[in-house]
């Protein structure tokens, strides 16, 4: 599950950041979607077949033919079109790290609203990051093969790459001092960069073989220490390393890989240093971006309309329209966040990662309850055939008889975080096909009956007999059932808590309190005690502070747009009764619903800029 206690991080590569279009994809897993990099400016005298390829590379793909890893001597036709390229990371990439684009990105500063130790680092998991990882092996090694080439026999063709890289490297670092925030005391070092390392000089002295790298690289790792925190010291020093060994393109790797972390770092120092104005902010930047992207007319709302008018029809019909707007809207949020099987809205977009984990959350808390309470039945019917046995000391109360918050304590560790459990196993009698858990990570029926099993043992204090786990096992699938009285009775505590802990919540002035959460009021604590499961009260308290937080906020910014829509639903209703015919007046209003988005987003777009001036 991703709402760890551990600060989840953003995941890059190329040092991108988090894609900011109003039409992208929420961030699934762990963290931001990456986007490709701006669209690259060739350095001088690329070709129109460079250019290509070093889009392709900036994006990491990886290339047709690559190599999984060592030494390659690539085709003369492939070294020409990868070696003119930038390099993986490059300026363009960097430059999604300066303060600027992290100020204008919606998707991070929603994300900073929610995770209060956000930050960026590599992306170094995932199998888009093993294509990347394998697009950049490919590159360096056409690069190295390059280096050889000019180092045994120089030419006005080979030296293109060297050439390239020395420039990429000695831009990348005068933009860090014209952005740094001592740039008017780092300004010379930018211009001082540029004179000193100037591209025909090195070009030439390349092809003359007197192109001196070592000092070149000492130059630059001068600048880089001006830059760079205390742990990355060591590593510009192995630059001068590589180069007096010999390996100059192990040097100019090396070189890239330090920026990099200099430029992560640098962010990361920014987002701190901005952290709270985002937050404060976040509300009025979001809401201006909705705007924008309104006027652009590049968002959908079809989906989200369609849902709110369905919410405001319930509550119609359940007479809570009296409540307010805010009180539908909360309802309904939180009965689509709980309810797996309703689509996410694409308002909602950049909730959708955050929504699916909080739905997984709620699952495994339910799960972990049904199973607590089928093993507490077994342990007794167990131990009323067996009377004579007592309970092991370990999980034995003050009066001799079982612990059961001991035993839910345990029981909490069956199911790991953002896992759930396959019972389809047991359906098909195939133990061994998904002991270990399905391709989400799930915890197997096997695997869970095993553990169980220990642990009735442990209770004990001996080893079970055959016929004992298959009680076991039947116990667990009985309760599995849906239909099954039990799970009934725990999926209904479950959601009476959250539902009776998230009305309180938005009864304080509908503020958000990010990840501090009220306590679950006493009523719901006392309905989930009587029922054997007052161990899932903190784990419930945080999924209804989460649900809180996405809902509230997520009203204060587009709450102009549902108040625009409610009201265009009132008044086709109200023509509708005074036009007559009921069966045309529904099939009109079933043919216009993208034409009440439109007319209820321009009319949100007036709204929101007053709320704005309030």
């Amino acid at each position: 599950m991703r709402t760890r206690a551990v600060p989840r991080r953003l995941p890059i590569a190329g040092a991108t950041a988090p894609a900011d279009t109003a039409s992208s994809a929420d961030i699934r897993g762990s963290a931001c979607t990456p986007v490709s990099a701006a669209p690259l400016s060739a350095p001088t005298r690329l070709s129109s077949a460079a250019t290509a390829a070093t889009a392709a590379v900036s994006r990491q793909a990886v290339p047709s033919g690559v190599a999984a890893a060592g030494p390659i001597a690539p085709a003369p036709t492939a070294t020409r079109s990868q070696t003119c390229a930038l390099p993986p990371v490059n300026r363009y990439t960097l430059r999604e790290l300066k303060i600027h684009n992290i100020l204008q990105n919606p998707r991070l500063r929603h994300e900073v609203l929610f995770e209060p130790k956000l930050e960026f680092r590599p992306n170094s998991s995932g199998q888009l990051a093993e294509a990347k990882q394998r697009a950049a092996m490919q590159y360096w090694a056409v690069v190295e093969y390059e280096v050889k080439a000019v180092m045994a026999s120089p030419t006005a063709s080979n030296v293109a790459t060297v050439t390239m890289l020395i420039i990429e490297l000695r831009e990348i670092l005068a933009e860090m001092c014209e952005d740094s925030p001592k740039s008017e005391q780092l300004s010379q070092h930018a211009v001082d960069l540029r004179e000193r390392i100037d591209e025909d000089c090195v070009r030439q002295q390349l092809e003359h073989g007197v192109f001196d790298a070592a000092a070149v690289m000492a130059y630059l790792a001068s600048v880089m220490r001006v830059h760079a925190q205390p742990l990355r010291q060591s590593a510009i020093a192995r630059l001068s390393v590589y180069i007096q060994r010999g390996r100059l393109a192990r040097a100019l790797r090396g070189a890239f890989d330090v920026l990099e972390a200099i430029k992560i770092d640098t962010a990361n120092s920014s987002i701190d240093m901005y952290r709270e104005y985002m937050r404060s902010t976040a509300v009025a930047f979001e809401r201006s971006h909705f705007n924008m992207a309104l006027r652009r007319q590049t968002i959908a709302l079809e989906d989200t309309t369609v849902w709110w008018r369905r919410a405001l029809d319930e509550a119609r019909a359940q007479e809570r329209q009296k409540l307010g707007l805010d009180a539908v809207f909360y309802a309904a949020a939180r009965e689509l966040v709980l309810d797996d099987s309703q689509p996410v809205p694409a308002l909602f977009r950049m909730d959708d990662g955050r929504i699916q984990t909080i739905r997984r959350e709620t699952e495994r808390l339910a799960i972990i309850g049904m199973v607590f309470l089928a093993f507490s039945q077994f342990l007794q019917l167990v131990g009323r055939s067996v009377p004579s046995r007592s309970v092991a000391a370990e999980f034995a109360g003050a009066n001799g008889r079982l612990d059961y918050e001991r035993l839910a304590a345990e029981c909490l560790q069956l199911v790991p975080e953002g896992c759930g459990v396959q019972w389809a196993e047991s359906l098909t009698g195939n133990r061994a096909s998904s002991s270990k858990g399905g391709a989400r990570g799930d915890v197997g029926f096997s695997q869970l009956v095993d553990d169980l099993v220990v642990l009735a043992e442990r209770v004990f204090g001996r080893v079970l007999a055959a016929s004992e786990v298959a009680m076991l096992e039947r116990t667990l699938l009985r309760a599995a059932r849906h239909e099954c009285p039990l799970r009934e009775v725990v999926e209904d505590r479950v959601g009476s808590a959250i539902c009776e802990h998230t009305n309180a919540l938005s009864a304080l002035n509908g503020k958000v309190r990010g990840t501090e959460c009220e306590a679950m009021p006493a009523s719901a604590q006392e309905s989930l005690r009587r029922s054997m499961l007052s161990f899932l009260v903190p784990g419930l308290t945080a999924v209804s502070g989460k649900i809180h937080t996405v809902v509230t906020h997520h009203w204060h910014v587009y709450k102009a747009f549902y108040a625009a829509v409610s009201s265009s639903a009132a008044r086709s209703k109200h023509a509708r009764a005074n036009g007559g015919s009921g069966r045309d007046g529904d099939s009109s209003a079933g043919s216009n619903n993208g034409e009440t988005a439109r007319s209820a987003t321009s009319s949100t777009s007036s709204s929101a800029n007053t709320i704005s001036a309030r």
